[in-house]
């Protein structure tokens, strides 16, 4: 028998303190969530085994923020579906007794003196699906055909594609060209596990370019590199072409403030291709069941 947890004897401790006690405390908590997140992020970036944990999490929690991801990584790193207690309850599934939340920052709205809006953030505390009973969603499968995602792909790419006969660069299947404004792919590849590959890289910098206001390939190199490899984390590509384990230097170098702005800008334009993809991975099924109703 599942031995569920018991919200109330989990939060009786509150109602012995005072109002002060209780911001005190807090406080208190959210500082070290954000001591957390700092330590983690300079953790991720010592360790080419860690960078790739923290960017499976991220892939898989796409929705999620790069400074959620963080949290969630270092707190329960193959999370799948997080939902709080009262959420989870609404769906009639319980929490394992024992299980210990996974905390996360969430955003709040407040009123300034100004009259103006501005966003705080409160830790909110989560549970996995894995620490409840609930049903837990498969993983995509490894070995997936990538041909019909590549076209996904192309329908969600937010420039141009042109299929060409050659590429400057001879040992590639896709190249963007930022003057241009066009991802071009090499028509006679023959592998398109590699074609997948590359097209998912490409496409992270188009969207890279569309996001920043200056762009350069070389610097956005390893940027693209990450999130052409969440990409196909997230859709059961093979995923060993992609060298991220080859954290660049200036990566190792920098301070948690800047990895998280590294981490943020990369989450970002791996969420916006991913929102395109899924769109049209909908608009495609939409189609399919009309198909089959007729």
């Amino acid at each position: 028998m599942t031995k569920d947890f018991n919200p109330n004897k989990a939060l009786s401790h509150h109602t012995n303190l005072s109002k002060e006690d209780f911001a005190e405390k807090k406080r208190a908590e959210k500082e070290r969530v954000y001591n957390l997140i700092d330590d983690t992020a300079l953790d991720v970036m010592s360790s080419p085994e860690k960078f790739k944990a923290y960017l499976d999490t991220q892939s898989r929690m796409d929705r999620y923020s790069a400074v959620n991801a963080l949290l969630i990584y270092s707190q329960l790193p193959k999370a799948t579906q997080l939902k709080d207690f009262d959420d989870w309850s609404k769906d009639n599934v319980k929490i394992v007794k024992g299980a210990k939340s996974i905390s996360i920052l969430e955003p709040v709205e407040y009123s300034k003196r100004d009259g103006t809006t501005g966003i705080s953030y409160n830790v909110k505390r989560m549970f996995d699906v894995s620490q409840t009973n609930g049903r837990k969603t498969p993983a995509p499968s490894i070995n997936r055909d990538p041909k019909e995602f590549i076209t996904t792909m192309f329908d969600a790419s937010p420039v141009e594609v042109q299929l060409v006969d050659e590429l400057p660069y001879p040992n590639m299947g896709a190249f963007y060209n930022n003057e241009k404004q066009t991802l071009f792919v090499k028509k006679a590849v023959g592998d398109s596990v590699v074609v997948a590959q590359c097209v998912a890289q490409e496409l992270a910098h188009a969207q890279l370019s569309i996001n920043s206001d200056t762009y350069s390939r070389r610097d956005m190199g390893f940027q693209a590199v990450c999130i052409g490899y969440m990409i196909c984390k997230k859709h059961g590509i093979d995923t060993q072409n992609f060298a991220i384990e080859r954290i660049p230097d200036e990566y190792k170098n920098m301070n948690a403030k800047e990895v998280r702005a590294f981490l943020s800008k990369t989450r970002n334009a791996m969420s916006d291709i991913q929102s395109s993809i899924s769109e049209q991975l909908y608009r495609s099924k939409q189609t399919r069941s009309k198909e089959q109703a007729r």
